[in-house]
């Protein structure tokens, strides 16, 4: 009897063993799986490392006979630690990639209506140029009638009435197309202004942190309102605070120095709420942007001359360090 208990315990110890090193045969297939994974091959490197002691640790039997247990279900866990950590670094670099897209789409379709807006452009332009001929022709016809009218004095008069009319309706029609093109081209021109404004806004490092200021071009004078063309070229100034997405943004309002401290504080607040609406609307987060207005109380140049007024009417744009 006792050598059968003794040769039960045997194979008792001799299967528990066996399962032990199953154990330590799938561990280390759950660790290889792990690491050659080439979905997750970039991600939890400092996870994988911590996973790769503790699985090299048994394998080798550096761990003592009575601790084993122990240590067999930490490698465990940290395999599958890391697992969930790669997958979360491959989710993020992911989701990174996409807003890149999403940030080149916009890019994309601001240039889209730039170049629509050229078109409206040129066919106005194109427009004023067909009604400039027709007052011509209309001139022509009035000296026709003019020559015809040289016929008969009754008839002499009557045509010369009717082609002073004529003249008179010519050189209006004349008139006002050409304030019509002047017009336009004063408008096209404005806005080629602004566009190469906004493009060529810079960057630079303050003690807050990277700022981009907006001069008071982008505003209609003493008003709160973007201009149309400044809101169809703001890709610019979206790109720069894309390019730190997790990022806090101050948006700083300043006027110069003309009116009332009340009424200025309240237009440089209007003015930053104004660009802080329009970043919204461009896909940057609400919850990082924050709207101040600063009023006439931080000039960056005298306000005793007409230049020096218009650099203190501005927006400034700061990344937070």
């Amino acid at each position: 009897m006792r050598l059968i208990i003794i040769l039960t315990l045997l194979v008792s110890t001799h299967s528990f063993a066996k399962k032990k090193q199953l154990d330590y045969a799938g561990l280390e297939t759950d660790y290889n799986n792990l690491v050659h994974d080439k979905k997750y091959k970039e991600f939890a490197k400092s996870e994988k490392q911590i996973a790769k002691k503790s699985v090299e640790a048994l394998i080798n039997h550096k761990v003592k006979r009575k601790n084993r247990e122990q240590a067999l279900y930490q490698a465990k866990h940290n395999i599958a630690f890391a697992r969930l950590v790669a997958e979360e670094q491959w989710i993020q670099n992911e989701i990174k990639k996409e807003k890149g897209k999403a940030q080149q789409l916009e890019v994309n379709i601001s240039k889209t209506q730039a170049e629509l807006a050229r078109h409206d452009a040129e066919l106005a332009r194109m427009m004023l140029i067909a009604q400039q001929e027709e007052a011509q022709r209309a001139y022509q016809r009035a000296k026709q009638a003019e020559l015809l009218a040289k016929n008969s004095q009754n008839e002499a008069e009557l045509s010369k009435q009717e082609t002073q009319a004529a003249k008179a309706y010519a050189q209006a029609q004349a008139e006002q197309a050409e304030l019509a093109k002047q017009e336009a081209e004063l408008a096209n021109e404005e806005a080629q202004s602004l566009r190469r404004k906004l493009n060529s806004i810079a960057t630079k490092k303050t003690d807050k942190g990277l700022m981009m200021t907006l001069g008071d071009f982008v505003f209609d004078s003493g008003k709160s309102t973007i201009k149309q063309e400044a809101v169809d070229n703001f890709s610019k100034v979206v790109a720069f605070i894309n390019t730190y997405p997790n990022k806090k943004v101050r948006i700083e309002g300043h006027t110069d120095s003309s009116g009332s401290n009340e009424l200025n504080l309240q237009l440089s607040q209007e003015r930053a709420e104004a660009v802080k609406a329009l970043l919204i609307k461009n896909g940057i987060a609400a919850k990082n942007i924050n709207a101040v207005g600063m009023g006439e109380e931080f000039p960056v140049a005298e306000n005793t001359t007409k230049a020096g007024k218009a650099k203190n009417r501005r927006v400034e744009i700061i990344i937070l360090q």
